[in-house]
């Protein structure tokens, strides 16, 4: 009889446990986080896995505050888009966070701030200053802070894509004279395209930050703000930094 009892004990106990288990995961928040998917190490396909600094920075934020984390790729420009229709609850994507994107979008605390860079084709030295840029040929993602820098190249003719891989592929190939990217993202295409070069250098007036729809999700980013904290001082922060070879390259 003992036996029996201890046996239809263990039945309800399990079944509650169970049952606990579930409610949990229904229980766990979720944000449905965009990011373009073309822009390493930030943020990359992988043997057909999304990975990179900024998909592993969001998971463990995530993790950490108690969401679970959807990723959503699409074109850097038809991010904010999505965001402001509600298809997305957030962005992280190497985005800027810029006076005028403020106008349309709530940004967390800067996690990341580095330089941009002006790529050309090895030895060619005629193009070698932004003033050199007069009437050429300037590749740029469409939508990002490099399509607004490379506008102010004066008579520049601007080439936009939606994928920095295909920039790189145009400027090869001779359909570009020049390309900006961010400094980390073209010391990673470098890496694999020998050809190409950096010719000049500047500094980027803004950092990259989490986006959120405009006043929406104020207790949220205060949340997130002091994660970031929390995982700089525990070394996390610094330990996905090293993952992704970032050391040297923080403004």
């Amino acid at each position: 009889m003992k036996k029996l009892l201890i046996v239809i004990m263990m039945a309800i106990f399990g079944i509650v446990s169970c049952g606990n288990k579930t409610e949990a995961k229904q229980d766990m928040k979720k944000l449905v986080v965009g990011t373009d998917g073309v822009f390493p190490p930030f943020g990359y396909m992988e043997n057909g896995e999304l990975v990179g600094f900024d998909i592993d920075l969001i998971k463990q934020i995530g993790k950490d505050l108690g969401y679970e984390i959807e990723m959503k790729v699409q074109p850097f420009d038809a991010l904010i888009p999505s965001l402001k229709t509600g298809k997305l609850d957030a962005i992280i994507s190497g985005m800027s966070a810029t006076e005028e994107r403020k106008k349309s979008v709530d940004f967390t605390d800067e996690y990341f701030k580095s330089t941009q860079v002006y790529l050309r084709k090895k030895g060619n030295t005629a193009i070698n200053s932004k003033e050199s840029l007069s009437g050429k040929k300037v590749g740029v993602q469409l939508g990002t802070i490099q399509e607004l820098e490379a506008k102010k190249i004066q008579n520049a003719n601007v080439v936009t894509n939606d994928a920095t891989v295909n920039l790189i592929l145009d400027l090869k190939g001779g359909k570009s004279d020049a390309v900006i990217l961010e400094n980390i993202v073209a010391m990673e295409f470098m890496k694999k395209n020998p050809e190409i070069e950096i010719f000049y250098e500047e500094k980027l007036p803004y950092g990259m930050a989490i986006a959120f729809d405009k006043g929406k999700h104020s207790e949220l980013i205060k949340q997130i703000n002091e994660e970031l904290k929390k995982l700089q001082e525990n070394g996390k922060y610094a330990e996905l930094i090293k993952k992704y070879g970032l050391e040297t390259n923080r403004n």
